[in-house]
């Protein structure tokens, strides 16, 4: 399908698409597995835990979130469920292609999570939107292999409304446009005022006792905007003007800097080992300091903990922690591990059994915010910088831990070898980012 644009000039009406990919977890394992299309698939936790996403098919037969894998494993096997644990590494590749289809199809897009954007749409740019809401649901399709759904409206949160509604009801065909639709109100009028965005738990029980209970109740009160303030303030307010097609919340055009960066994993298996459980925090020391340099970060302060059986004797302490600054804030991966082992070996104790290790970063700023210390030898120099810089693209242009630090275990072959990885036994190929696993095809 092929629409023509008018112009990008006037801008004068802006409308708003949300464009989610659905069951986007099952949908990327289906993408180079065919054979799983209409099959039941849930995927696992970490350690192949419990169940953190499933397909229709799955929710048809009523397997619930957080479904411990063991408790189920004989209800999966009644009933043909495909079981997978977590694949991030091929999530986040096509996620990545998703967002970079949108962004040939958009001209203003907010990358809002790893399977959801916003788009901002001019209204005199295309005659139909409901067309353009198909192209874009056609393309993302031809392009990258995953179906999504489009919701397009005049405000975020009714955007996030339509393509709720558009997913949920065959009817639409996974494409809804809520500007100057006469049904807009039959639609608020189903939408339970916990599933409007912006609109919790807590928030919902506050507004049932004064009989709202809908998201077109909620839009009503926007003649008692002095009421409306009162009982929700300026957040609730923006919401009502939102749910009224009057748009509060601008397009964010890029994703905000973390003011944290956490890696924790669980063991495969307990480990008493100190060695062991060093190269496991040094690992993941490694990866929280790429995603601090990927961000342009560097971090004042560092945290290790230890977590250990909490169930052994309830009344015991299981979790061990400690902590370190550094005078000068630093992303260089050896000075974070060197400061990593140190704490580690602090708060380790003999014969004491560990399931899980975390590394918290914090106190983040700016690289180029970085105030130097004359006296400190432990400077994050220019030298420094150039050389994570050096590995970072090594890693991502040939993959990760093709350049890597002797403290996460280069004496193995893989992670795969290490006692300390995760169990991850249902695990599909990285049929984008390992060369080994990209699909071939045979000719006859």
């Amino acid at each position: 399908m092929i629409i023509e644009p008018r112009s990008f000039n006037n801008r004068s009406s802006i409308a708003y698409a949300m464009i989610d990919c659905n069951n986007f977890y099952a949908s990327c394992e289906r993408v180079f597995n065919p054979k799983l299309e209409g099959k039941p698939i849930v995927i696992l936790s970490n350690n192949d835990g419990c169940v953190i996403a499933r397909s229709e098919e799955a929710k048809d037969l009523g397997v619930p979130m957080g479904a411990p894998e063991f408790k189920y494993r004989k209800f999966f096997k009644q009933n043909s469920v495909v079981v997978r644990s977590s694949n991030y590494p091929l999530y986040g590749d096509m996620s990545r292609r998703v967002m970079e289809t949108l962004r040939h199809l958009t001209h203003d897009i907010e990358v809002y999570s790893i399977d959801e954007a916003f788009a901002e749409l001019s209204t005199n740019t295309y005659s139909d939107l409901k067309e353009y809401g198909k192209m874009i649901k056609e393309t993302v399709y031809q392009w990258t292999g995953l179906p999504v759904s489009v919701g397009i409206a005049p405000s975020k949160t009714l955007a996030k409304i339509a393509n709720e509604t558009a997913k949920r009801n065959l009817t639409y065909n996974g494409v809804l446009n809520l500007c100057d639709n006469p049904g807009t109100d039959h639609i608020l009028k189903k939408m339970p005022l916990q599933k409007v965005w912006g609109v919790g738990h807590a928030l919902t029980v506050r507004l049932n006792r004064f009989e709202i209970k809908t998201a077109y109740d909620l839009k009503q009160k926007i003649d008692n905007k002095r009421w409306v303030r009162k009982h929700l303030n300026v957040t609730g307010l923006r919401t009502v003007l939102e749910l009224n097609g009057l748009p509060c919340l601008k397009l964010s055009e890029a994703l905000e800097s973390r003011k944290g960066i956490l890696t924790s994993r669980m063991f495969g298996k307990p480990l008493f080992d100190p060695k062991e459980i060093e190269e496991a925090v040094s690992t993941y020391i490694s990866r929280g300091a790429e995603k601090l340099r990927a961000q342009g970060s560097v971090a004042t302060n560092l945290q290790v903990m230890l977590i250990g059986d909490k169930f052994k004797d309830p009344k015991s302490k299981y979790k061990y922690g400690a902590y370190t600054s550094f005078k000068v804030p630093t992303a260089h991966t050896p000075t974070l591990i060197h400061a990593g082992k140190h704490l580690t070996r602090s708060v380790h104790l003999p014969n004491t059994k560990y399931k899980k290790a975390a590394i918290i970063l914090t106190g983040l700023v700016p690289h180029s915010e970085i105030q130097m210390d004359l006296f400190d030898p432990e400077l994050y120099t220019q030298q420094q910088f150039q050389l994570m810089a050096c590995i970072d693209q090594i890693n991502i242009k040939h993959g990760r831990n093709t350049a890597a630090f002797a403290a996460t275990g280069l004496h193995r072959k893989n992670e795969e070898e290490a006692s300390w990885k995760m169990n991850q036994n249902f695990l599909s190929k990285r049929y984008t980012t390992e060369w080994e696993d990209i699909l071939v095809v045979k000719a006859k």
